[in-house]
């Protein structure tokens, strides 16, 4: 049967606990000598503590020690860190709103730098460009079309992994809007 080093080591210092405690009762009644030079205090002190042999393994044992440098805390969430980035910064106002509750009412198109102009569910008005921020998932206004403001936003799956989401934020057609 073959043991590791922790069972031998185990196994031993139950075997030392059990005899050192197995003595009786007397312990108390009748008191311990006191030795008279250090010399014998540091020869009784190691007739007392035998050193523990090492126990070689074989060579199919391997032994294994677990180093936690330069692995992450298991007991720590991976979003903290993600996290503390998003609070440190200032939202702005488009960010309040999710990219479904706001409006694409017009778009100027056809010139050096595209607008479109989006409404909040409070009626406010606000005007867009690429780059802009927009939307809770901190998605950004990458490119205003004659008919489409697209919205890339970039998050982080539950594994970490990082996500990239196109939304399409398109003018409605008169036909769509039942105006007729």
């Amino acid at each position: 049967m073959k043991y590791t080093v922790n069972t031998i080591h185990v196994s031993l210092m139950v075997t030392a606990i059990g005899s050192f405690r197995c003595g009786g009762d007397n312990l108390s009644s009748t008191p311990s000598p006191k030795p008279n030079t250090p010399a014998e205090s540091k020869l009784n002190a190691a007739q007392a503590n035998p050193p523990i042999t090492a126990v070689a393994l074989s060579d199919d044992e391997v032994a294994y020690v677990y180093s936690p440098i330069g692995k992450r805390d298991p007991f720590r969430s991976i979003y903290d860190e993600f996290q503390q980035d998003t609070e440190n910064e200032q939202l702005t106002e488009l960010q309040k709103f999710e990219l479904d509750q706001l409006k694409l009412v017009a778009i100027v198109s056809r010139i050096a730098t595209p607008y479109a102009m989006v409404e909040d569910p409070d009626g406010k008005g606000h005007t867009l460009t690429r780059g802009k921020l927009i939307g809770k998932n901190w998605g950004r206004v990458s490119q205003i079309t004659p008919d489409c403001v697209v919205i890339k936003e970039e998050y982080r799956d539950y594994t970490g992994r990082r996500v990239t989401n196109q939304t399409n934020m398109c003018i409605p057609k008169p036909s769509e809007l039942g105006l007729e």
